[in-house]
């Protein structure tokens, strides 16, 4: 088998492991993504009709599980507090056990060795990059500092959503999300493992810039719980990937199970988070609360759309490329970023808070990735088979609006 048959056959592999592993998350994204299940889907609409109520709320559960358990595991929280604050004993099962086992199975599932051809991709991947971690946070440090004091929202809530803005982009929400998108998928999956790595580091440095001395972060107390609850489980997980004889096979084979597992200890954490918030009452009203929300969106949204703007000029004549940039540019981790944020902010009353613009921005990229999905899909067949058409006729313009060389696709 040649290089190009190993590679196209890997590729695919990944995209029927992330697509299968994520199908509990992304409800309507997972009937983008799967044309079959789409054709059995119409075929069956009058069989759907007759199902139960019991039937249809367990399919909407198995489509929507991380958004229910979240809301549901916040209202437990509401109902009894001291459950997860004291008893569960959170510092010890939340804050290392869960964190750990989260970073080790994403240690275990990177894929490191896929990512040279994407990496060549320089000027691409430094500026979405950039633009996530830098445009986004300047622009949310701005905003939610104007409205902290204008006294629109609370201080707590102005923190968090400056947290939310130094996060990362998530890994397979990424990946899938482009796939379905029919974007660049190996470039997509080179940002988000290298964006999450950088995060590590990135992330604290940029709360701290943004804080200063309301960030309440100590540097060497926060680097030293990163290594040990971050780094060295993910490169304890890499290490057992590459040392151990079979273990690639069983980490594709098991990977759905890795992302359930990864996701209920993500539930555990913001479980536990937000009991310690209802025992520490929060200042934020809840009117600042949705004051805070609609502002998240709008913010998500205006980040999509400059993005696309920009995309559009500097990546004109490479539709591959701007669906992955449109994603890698706005989107935020939860699934690393819940876990990092209780590494910094692991003692601290107000965690709960902090996490809540990102829940906020988390869900609204999920929804708003999923209806845009099929139109970009179809965006991208569309200047595809354009580009083609101009190449055969000679009029084919390589450059076009952009500062970029010939096309990666052609």
């Amino acid at each position: 088998m040649d290089k190009n048959s190993k590679e196209e056959n890997n590729l695919q592999k990944q995209y029927f492991s992330v697509k299968e592993s994520l199908s509990v998350l992304t409800g309507n994204g997972s009937k983008n993504i799967s044309v079959e299940k789409l054709e059995v889907e119409g075929e069956n609409d009058s069989e759907s009709e007759k199902l139960s109520w019991k039937e249809l709320a367990w399919h909407y559960y198995k489509n929507e599980t991380l958004l229910i358990e979240v809301v549901l595991v916040i209202i437990l929280a509401k109902i009894y507090p001291p459950l997860g604050g004291i008893y569960f004993f959170p510092d010890i099962t939340a804050h290392w056990i869960a964190v750990i086992v989260i970073f080790f199975l994403s240690g275990f599932a990177l894929r490191l060795e896929e990512l040279t051809s994407a990496a060549s991709n320089i000027k691409f991947n430094a500026f979405v990059i950039l633009y996530n971690f830098m445009g986004i946070s300047c622009v949310v440090n701005f905003v939610a500092k104007f409205f902290y004091n204008g006294e629109v929202i609370s201080e707590d809530l102005m923190k968090g959503m400056i947290i939310c803005s130094c996060l990362s982009m998530p890994t397979n929400m990424m990946i899938v999300l482009t796939i379905s998108s029919k974007g660049d998928e190996a470039v997509a999956l080179f940002l988000a493992t290298t964006m999450n790595l950088l995060g590590v580091f990135v992330t604290p440095l940029l709360i701290y810039l943004y804080l200063q001395d309301d960030s309440d972060i100590d540097f060497l107390n926060t680097y030293r719980t990163i290594s040990l609850r971050v780094l060295l489980p993910v490169a304890a997980g890499l290490v057992m990937k590459n040392k151990i004889n079979g273990a690639h096979a069983f980490a594709d084979e098991h990977s759905g199970i890795f992302f359930i597992v990864r996701e209920k200890c993500l539930v555990f954490i913001v479980y536990t988070t937000f009991c310690h918030t209802f025992m520490d009452q929060s200042d934020s009203t809840g009117a600042q609360i949705l004051v805070m929300v609609i502002t998240q969106i709008i913010l998500l949204s205006s980040a999509m759309i400059i993005a696309w703007i920009a995309l559009f000029m500097f990546f004109n004549r490479q539709p591959k490329l701007r669906v992955c940039g449109i994603f890698g540019c706005s989107t935020k981790t939860a699934a690393l970023g819940i876990p990092l944020i209780s590494a910094i902010y692991e003692d601290h009353p107000k965690l709960g808070i902090y996490t809540l613009p990102l829940l906020i921005w988390y869900f609204s990229q999920l929804v708003i990735g999923t209806v845009l999905s099929s139109r970009l899909s179809r965006f991208v067949d569309y200047k595809l088979a354009k580009y083609e058409r101009e190449r055969q006729q000679g009029n084919y313009q390589p450059k076009g609006c952009g500062l970029i060389g010939k096309p990666s696709w052609a």
